[in-house]
């Protein structure tokens, strides 16, 4: 078969790159929070009402998990706990939170942050950070999928009311768009670094190139971003009283919450693309030890 990186590794990559989207909307849909400027305390109060150490790890996890069949994908089963160390390395949980940390610091938010930290404190803020992380968990295997499915079926035969402030969450925050972006920066990340880590006779990728590549994959990318955005926030929601929903929707409509969207996109984008690019590396390298 094709082992060319426009084939073999980009397809492996996009499914791991589909799961990386998700990752990076939900850390933004559940961090609203204004922009000026923050003390350290009210960063540990945030990580902490967040619960980011969990998540965090949970996304190494994911990362390490997809990494691996990336390279089972590419017929290089035999050198998996090389390969797995290396993933620990790129996705590190640790590192990720010291990188948002530092980001967010200099960033900075202003005294709103001690009102979002409220809130994310009530009993509706702890129940969105809970199904958060247990809708990923969920997704991960196909009888969670199913379940998504069936449960936003349901919701377009007879809640449509109820979907219809789903929908209003997700335009709010520009969830869909955003991450599309983001996903299409991160996938460029690891091919550029693929590319520029293969020896010199054998860096056949121009940016150009590997820029139409991405570009022709972004229906694709369109498609299952919404698919995906729609599925969790269905799960996710499900428990969730139609009160609750238009709390959250109010919420979602803040200036804080406006001001937030910016400020993580920009912290995880630069997050997310290291590690693409940092995994694009550690390919080549490997195939170039044994010509994945």
């Amino acid at each position: 078969r094709d082992r060319s990186p426009s084939r073999g590794l980009g397809d492996v990559y996009k499914r791991q790159f589909y799961n990386k989207i998700i990752t990076q909307f939900f850390l933004i849909f559940f961090l609203t929070l204004p922009v000026q400027a923050i003390e350290k305390t009210e960063v540990d109060r945030l990580v902490e009402v967040l619960n980011l150490k969990e998540l965090f790890e949970e996304l190494k996890n994911e990362g390490v998990a997809a990494g691996i069949e990336m390279l089972k994908e590419e017929g290089r089963g035999q050198q998996s706990q090389e390969w797995s160390n290396k993933l620990n390395e790129i996705y590190s949980s640790d590192n990720l939170e010291e990188f948002f940390r530092n980001e967010l610091l200099k960033l900075g938010v202003n005294e709103n942050i001690v009102n979002i930290i409220d809130f994310y404190e009530t009993s509706l803020g702890k129940k969105l950070i809970k199904n958060e992380l247990a809708t990923r968990r969920a997704l991960k295997n196909e009888d969670g999928k199913a379940q998504a499915k069936k449960i936003l079926n349901q919701l377009k035969y007879f809640k449509p009311n109820r979907l219809s402030v789903y929908k209003k969450i997700i335009e709010e925050n520009n969830y869909i768009e955003d991450n599309i972006s983001s996903s299409m920066n991160s996938n460029l990340a690891f091919y550029q670094g693929y590319s520029l880590s293969l020896p010199s006779d054998k860096q056949g990728l121009l940016e150009a190139e590997i820029i139409s590549k991405i570009w022709t994959n972004e229906s694709e990318t369109r498609k299952r971003m919404t698919e995906w955005v729609m599925g969790f926030t269905a799960y996710t929601y499900n428990d969730l009283s139609q009160n609750e929903l238009n709390i959250f929707l109010e919420f979602s409509k803040s200036k804080p919450s406006k001001h937030l969207n910016n400020s993580i996109n920009y912290i995880l984008d630069k997050a997310f693309e290291n590690q693409s690019y940092k995994l694009g590396q550690a390919f080549a390298i490997l195939s170039g030890q044994g010509g994945a």
